[in-house]
């Protein structure tokens, strides 16, 4: 994981081709099962997405659109989060997400740029993608 300033990177190898990977970004019911149990996209650039989880302290929901779609290669999307880690309203960010295929993996890349608020750019670099993509990989090698 790098941390620079406002972003976050992370690299890390799924074992599934990346065509599978690409759908689990972009199709709310694969982004229920791996990122959160709310989830609603519009895989298609210019479409938007909704994800909602739950807590003890209180709703994370995060909404955006989907910016750029390169099929099994590249996502980008805005990418705001509302709730208890930004107690004074949303943090509008950016979230890439870059998949390299190679044999029957997927490198992926995710850099999430823009975290002004110290809060919820800590969460991010305690792991929160890391442990979504372990989900992710548990997800796609189940299939």
């Amino acid at each position: 994981m790098t941390n620079t300033g406002e972003s976050v990177s992370l690299v890390r190898t799924i074992k599934a081709p990346a065509e599978k990977v690409f759908a689990a970004w972009t199709d709310g019911a694969q982004l229920q099962r791996w990122l959160a149990p709310i989830a609603q996209a519009d895989g298609r650039v210019g479409g938007r997405f909704r994800l909602e989880v739950q807590t003890a302290d209180g709703a994370h929901v995060v909404a955006g659109e989907y910016r750029e779609l390169l099929p099994a290669r590249r996502i980008v999307m805005s990418w705001v989060y509302e709730g208890p880690m930004v107690p004074t309203g949303k943090e509008p960010t950016t979230v890439t997400v870059e998949l390299r295929p190679s044999a029957s993996n997927t490198e992926v890349s995710v850099r999430h740029e823009g975290l002004k608020n110290p809060t919820y750019r800590e969460a991010i670099r305690q792991g929160a993608w890391a442990e979504a993509l372990t989900q992710l990989d548990s997800l796609l090698a189940a299939a």
